[in-house]
Formats: structure tokens, C-alpha cells, sequence
């Protein structure tokens, strides 16, 4: 509205605290694509780095008892996950364990074990 009234670009630049190239990029994307161009477009955060395909293998794997993967133990917890996820010889998957934990949540996996209360008869 400023440049289309005649305000120069360096007045609109110190009215909206951006800079004068800034301020010139909207208003020719704005004379491009009018108010769509207002609209930013940003994905927001950082790029994905595990695919569809690294979730589904974490979930089965996840879902498999560690001694049929060949790990020596027979619970799965979210770092002994995370390790044998980083260091499977069949597919690698490195990933973080709260991002495992969020993964695993998502897909109602629970490495909790039920107890029994002892003496209660």
C-alpha cells in the first residue's frame, strides 16, 4: 500500500524494519502475483532426514524380539534400539532417541513391562 501510494522504498524499508532489497523483492513479487505473494511459503524447520520407508523398519524392527535380530538381550529399550538401529548390518538407520520415543508413541509401541505386586493376594 506504501509503494502504491509513492512512498519511496527506503521509508517503507525503515517503517517495516527490513531492508531496502527486501522491500523491493515483495513489491515486485507483489506486482507478479498480488496478494499471493504475500503468503510465505516456508516449510519451517529442518529437512526431514528419515523417510517413510526408515519409520515402517524402525516399527517392525521394533516389533521383532531382540534375539531374532541377533541382539543379546531379550527386551528392546530406546537406546538399545537406537544402537542396533545405527549399527544394523542389513539397513542403517541413525535417529535420535527422542526422536525414536516420538516415533515409536506414534505407532503405540511401549517397551514398559507390566509388574506384579508381590504380596498382594
Amino acid at each position: 500500500m506504501a509503494s502504491a501510494s509513492g512512498t519511496p522504498v527506503a521509508a517503507i524499508a525503515r517503517l517495516v524494519a527490513a531492508d531496502e532489497d527486501t522491500v523491493r523483492d515483495v513489491i515486485h513479487a507483489f506486482n507478479e502475483r498480488g496478494l499471493a505473494a504475500l503468503d510465505p511459503q516456508w516449510a519451517g524447520g529442518r529437512p526431514r532426514l528419515i523417510s517413510d520407508d526408515d519409520v515402517a523398519f524402525i516399527v517392525t524392527t521394533a516389533d521383532t524380539r531382540p534375539e531374532v535380530v541377533g541382539a543379546p538381550f531379550t527386551h528392546w529399550s530406546v537406546r538399545k534400539l537406537a544402537t542396533h538401529l545405527a549399527h544394523d548390518a542389513d539397513r542403517r538407520v541413525v535417529i535420535g532417541r527422542e526422536r525414536l520415543r516420538q516415533i515409536l508413541r506414534e505407532n503405540h509401541i511401549s517397551f514398559q513391562r507390566t509388574r506384579t505386586l508381590e504380596g498382594v493376594h
